[in-house]
């Protein structure tokens, strides 16, 4: 399985519907909380985006909970 790290912060209703998307597909994920492991400075740095979820699948920016679905579908 290729590696999935998904940015996240506490309480985002978004990050926790891309998290069960995962979940549901048995897929291992590694989880960076803004405030906690990260800033948003550095979420726009590797994203180019400041809103979360921002999903990465083996590297690759896939994007928000919208755009894991699609990856998906």
């Amino acid at each position: 399985q290729e590696s999935i790290t998904l940015f996240t912060k506490p309480g985002c209703p978004f990050c926790a519907k891309a998290k069960k998307t995962l979940s549901e597909r048995g897929l291992s994920y590694e989880e960076i909380l803004l405030g906690k492991d990260a800033t948003t400075t550095s979420l726009r740095a590797v994203s180019g985006q400041t809103t979360v979820p921002q999903v990465f699948i083996g590297g690759k920016h896939i994007g928000g909970s919208e755009a894991l679905d699609a990856y998906f579908a």
